[in-house]
C-alpha cells in the first residue's frame, strides 16, 4: 500500500519544519498517489477505520505529507488514507508541504 514505512520514533528525517495546525490550512492540497506516500508510524488502529470521526485536530479533513528528498511523507492522517485505501481509492487529496533538503 505504501512506499514505505518508517518510525519517526527517533526525530524526523527532514528536521522540524514549524508547522501548526492552523499553518497546515494554508498549504495548498494536491492528489497524491497512495502507493508514493511513506507511512510515518509504524500502525494504525483498527477501531479508528470502521468509519470517518471528522475532522482532525485543527480542523484540517486532509492529511499531511512532507515532500523532502524526492519523496512523499505521510505527517498526518494514516487513518485516512488508509481508509480510503479500503475503499479502493488509489489516490488522496492531501496537503504538500515542500521542505528543503534531503
Amino acid at each position: 500500500m505504501f512506499a514505505d514505512i518508517i518510525s519517526r520514533h527517533n526525530g524526523c528525517p527532514w528536521g522540524e519544519t514549524g508547522m501548526s495546525s492552523a499553518k497546515w490550512l494554508d498549504v495548498p492540497a494536491r492528489m497524491v498517489p497512495i502507493r508514493e506516500l511513506v507511512a510515518t508510524q509504524t500502525g494504525v488502529y483498527l477501531h479508528a477505520l470502521s468509519e470517518d470521526h471528522g475532522p482532525a485536530v485543527g480542523g484540517d479533513t486532509l492529511p499531511h505529507v512532507i515532500a523532502w528528498g524526492g519523496r512523499l511523507y505521510l505527517e498526518d492522517g494514516h487513518h485516512r488514507v488508509v481508509r480510503a485505501a479500503l475503499r479502493g481509492a488509489r489516490v488522496v487529496e492531501a496537503r504538500v508541504l515542500e521542505v528543503d533538503g534531503g
